[in-house]
């Protein structure tokens, strides 16, 4: 899958539930890439990409992180790249 289709997913995926993880990317998307395509959205500069960090202990007492990102078109942009 090229760079432009995976993009478009993410945008798709982020449009219809408001956020994407590393790992729904991974799992729903079959995204081997995320955070490159991800990083790559930010820089266009047509999206406002915004991040949380996210945390959920386990039943060992291991915290797991990771950051849930919101990508949203910024005012007066077309919607895809």
């Amino acid at each position: 899958m090229d760079k432009a289709t995976q993009t478009h997913m993410i945008l798709g995926y982020c449009a219809i539930n408001g956020s994407i993880t590393v790992r729904e990317a991974f799992t729903e998307l079959n995204i081997n890439s995320p955070t490159k395509r991800i990083s790559e959205i930010r820089k266009s500069g047509l999206y406002k990409v915004e991040d949380i960090e996210e945390s959920r202990t386990d039943q060992n007492g291991i915290t797991k992180r990771w950051k849930r990102y919101f990508i949203t078109p910024l005012e007066g942009e077309t919607k895809c790249l």
